[in-house]
């Protein structure tokens, strides 16, 4: 656990019924052990409870310490909390576990980029870019953090050196000077003595004392009554206007049925203040994700080496995860994580030309943006009847035209999620 976890004690945590509970013997009850501590680091980052999440990857870490994934989210948190070194500690820990994990390298950049370390993040882009040629986020990084690092460089030439290496304070502005203040002026006007006795005046009308000094605590006479100033009468008119405003007594016969069961900005009728309200989605959610990918293909065209040729999805074999849609204050917040297997076949024009297999993406969830693709995991090829056809396979599945396709189809259900709730 890093030090910042064991500042903040899962004492003080409202998770801390799993933080302080013992790691199963089990593979399947790890299994649902880590995937509760996920699903509840994800709704902590989505509120912004960043300390609460961090206590929970470190102890989903605790039960898988070989996942990478774990220490790549923990990378996430530090990152959000301003943590640029315990940021970078993470994601090097991250890659140290899986070479191959792109977003390790990813997170690992983002953190030495921020402790100006450019070069580093520079070479550790390069080599993301190695593992994922086609990322277009990753070379985004590297031509900016080549900017970067020039001008880094430009500026400590830049930058004059002291003589001696002292600063020196402007006259004038020395902090340490004790500046005299200034004395109050007394008022030379002497004040009245308490025991000063005061007049009294007689009221003929309805025999009521009034000293001098009542008038200035408030005392008027109303309707031949002495009261305070600031006591209103109505007017005929004025409670005509206000109506009978007397208190009146519930008939317990009466049931009132709100007019709708739902209120604004997708909550309950009971819950018209929208302070929070969350719906679980993941049953719709696994539906609609199927339905954008399953049948999408990918066809490669004349100039390509084997034209006319596609790649298919068959299937989404795997969807595990969840969804779900909260409404805080008015606001809205979409919380998904899913871990995908996706199903392909590759057919040419010669039928006995054809190769099957599989691709994973492990993080298909909201900490992800649309538009700069998903981490790729594991990528197999089941079965391929030609060897000629996996540098095909390589570059038209794995690295770009079916792969793309599935980043464009995962982008369109986070629009379609955001359109219809």
């Amino acid at each position: 656990m890093s030090s910042f976890g064991n500042q903040h004690s899962f004492l003080s945590s409202p998770h801390r019924d799993v933080l302080g509970a013992p790691i199963p013997d089990s593979s399947d009850g790890k299994e649902r052990f880590s995937a509760e501590l996920k699903s509840r680091a994800k709704g902590a980052i989505s509120s912004k409870a960043f300390p609460d999440a961090l206590l929970l990857y470190e102890k989903a870490s605790e039960v898988f310490p070989d996942d990478s994934t774990l220490y790549a989210n923990q990378s996430l948190v530090h990152f959000n909390m301003g943590h640029w070194k315990l940021a970078s500690e993470t994601a090097q820990t991250a890659v140290e576990k899986d070479a191959t994990y792109v977003k390790g390298y990813w997170r690992h950049g983002q953190a030495l980029s921020k402790l100006e370390k450019y070069d580093q993040a520079l070479k550790t882009y390069e080599r993301a870019l190695k593992l994922d040629p086609n990322n277009k986020a990753i070379k985004k990084e590297v031509e900016k953090m080549k900017v970067l690092e020039e001008e880094f460089q430009k500026k400590k030439l830049e930058e004059p050196s002291s003589s001696n290496g002292v600063k020196t304070e402007p006259a004038g502005n020395n902090p340490f000077e004790k500046k005299p203040t200034a004395k109050p002026k007394s008022s030379s006007k002497p004040s009245s003595p308490d025991s000063e006795k005061m007049d009294v005046d007689k009221d003929s009308a309805d025999g009521d004392t009034f000293t001098k000094s009542e008038h200035v605590k408030g005392y008027k006479i109303v309707n031949g009554k002495k009261t305070t100033f600031f006591h209103n009468e109505l007017s005929d008119e004025a409670r005509k206007l206000i109506g009978d405003i007397a208190p009146k007594r519930l008939d317990p016969s009466t049931t009132i049925i709100p007019a709708d069961a739902q209120g604004k900005n997708n909550t309950s009728a009971w819950n018209k203040a929208g302070t929070w309200e969350e719906r679980d989605l993941s049953s719709w959610a696994k539906d609609s994700v199927k339905n954008c990918l399953v049948g999408k293909f990918f066809t490669l065209d004349d100039s390509s080496p084997a034209p006319g040729a596609t790649a298919t999805i068959t299937k989404l074999s795997k969807c595990d995860g969840h969804a779900s849609f909260a409404s805080v204050r008015g606001k809205k917040r979409y919380i998904y994580e899913f871990a995908l297997k996706i199903e392909w076949k590759f057919e040419t024009n010669t039928a006995e030309d054809d190769a099957r297999g599989s691709m994973t993406f492990p993080d298909f969830d909201g900490t992800c943006l649309v538009g700069e693709g998903y981490d790729l995991g594991s990528y197999e090829v089941t079965s391929c009847t030609d060897s000629n056809l996996v540098p095909l396979l390589d570059r038209f599945v794995r690295n770009s035209g079916l792969r793309d396709i599935i980043h464009d189809s995962l982008d369109d259900w986070v629009r379609l999620f955001k359109e219809t709730y």
